[in-house]
């Protein structure tokens, strides 16, 4: 970080681990904390979302599942849901089947009376993922780059899927028995409305 008159430069995460990755850094709607993809390290299992409170210098980690990885990630004002685009198959050799529109529910993790914390530590958390949409028609060269309507009840983002880049908007509430002749998948669609192109990956 660094203050617009060139003083205050702070350093928010240093590097200690050989093939460490940290990236795609963002502010938090809430102004108060940056987030960014944190791989510790690279091509294991141990991938985060990390977060540094610029004002109590509180810091979090979330963990998100092997398939779980994103090029993007953002976050609702209130901290409470986070949101990811997914990325191609085959990006990193943990990641199988990661091209979708992911809804993650942050839980923290407690531990008991016992646990030593300190306000300089880590505080871990989990993420709880849910498949919004199916990219697996999508050409990641464009990033589809989520965000949440304002009130919280959309995810939108951009994809090509169907030939154009469009912007799309999926609801997070789940529909309650639709019509049958309304559920139509995103890949039955693509393959109707693209078929000639297939994503490159």
């Amino acid at each position: 970080m660094i203050h617009t008159d060139g003083t205050h430069n702070i350093l928010v995460h240093k590097r200690t681990m050989y093939m460490e990755i940290w990236g795609h850094e963002f502010w938090g709607p809430d102004g108060e904390t940056i987030w960014y993809q944190w791989d510790y390290p690279r091509n294991a299992d141990s991938n985060f979302v990390a977060g540094y409170n610029v004002k109590t210098g509180q810091r979090f980690a979330y963990h998100t599942g092997r398939d779980d990885g994103s090029i993007h990630v953002n976050v609702t004002k209130d901290l409470s849901l986070f949101t990811g685009d997914g990325t191609f198959p085959g990006q990193g050799p943990t990641a199988h089947d990661s091209a979708w529109i992911e809804l993650f529910r942050p839980q923290m993790i407690r531990g008991d009376s016992l646990a030593l914390n300190s306000p300089d530590f880590w505080q871990p958390g989990v993420f709880h993922t849910e498949h919004l949409v199916n990219m697996s028609h999508h050409n990641y060269h464009e990033e589809p780059n989520v965000r949440f309507t304002p009130d919280n009840k959309m995810v939108i983002f951009t994809g090509n899927m169907f030939g154009p880049s469009y912007v799309f908007g999926v609801e997070l509430e789940k529909a309650v028995n639709p019509p049958a002749a309304d559920v139509v998948s995103t890949t039955e669609l693509a393959r109707k409305y693209n078929p000639v192109n297939p994503p490159l990956r």
